[in-house]
């Protein structure tokens, strides 16, 4: 690990910080992981990996690092579903996107009786076969945009809001979702004259 520090203040290296700061997050981690059935390691890697944030923000900003914030706002940033990779609301695993009551997850087991598992199966495999479906008709559908649609529908679907896709190409807001509502148009009836 490189150490980061700022020549101007006598701030210790995020190893030191960091030795003080693992007791407090194994204690953390074994207890979480206990309860929401989760590696212990993948929590103590989101927690040192949110210090490490904090403390290179502060470093840059040439503030005074102690290991006790650092700690305390790791641990509240973990509980509140944000993660050293950031938020993804779309998730089913995020436990923010769980506590959201956006969806649940359940182990198959727990299911076990309860479905018949032919029935299951048989909706698996259409899914797949739609999926499957999917990604040929898509490919073959957004290799006959034109190249600056296609950009612009690249950065729709990674979840670019309008208004940021908007700033990006210099255009306006209304400009963007005429876009979007031309390409979904354009879709369904790709796909309907495909079936």
């Amino acid at each position: 690990m490189t150490t980061i520090a700022n020549p101007t203040t006598s701030v210790p290296s995020f190893e030191v910080l960091l030795a003080k700061m693992q007791p407090y997050f194994r204690k953390y981690a074994k207890r979480f992981s206990q309860n929401k059935r989760l590696d212990r390691d993948d929590v103590m890697q989101d927690l040192t990996g949110i210090a490490l944030q904090m403390y290179t923000s502060l470093v840059r900003r040439g503030k005074e690092v102690f290991y006790s914030p650092l700690v305390l706002y790791a641990i509240k940033r973990y509980k509140s579903g944000r993660r050293f990779t950031g938020l993804n609301s779309t998730d089913v695993h995020s436990e923010h996107t769980q506590m959201q009551g956006r969806c649940e997850t359940y182990q198959f087991s727990e299911f076990e009786g309860k479905l018949d598992e032919m029935d299951f199966m048989e909706d698996l495999t259409v899914n797949v076969a739609d999926a499957a479906q999917f990604r040929v008709d898509y490919e073959s559908w957004f290799s006959k945009q034109a190249p600056r649609d296609r950009q612009i529908i690249t950065d729709l679907s990674y979840g670019y809001t309008t208004g940021e896709v908007a700033k990006k190409y210099k255009v306006s807001d209304g400009l963007i979702s005429q876009y979007r509502k031309r390409y979904r148009n354009d879709w369904n009836d790709f796909i309907g004259g495909t079936v």
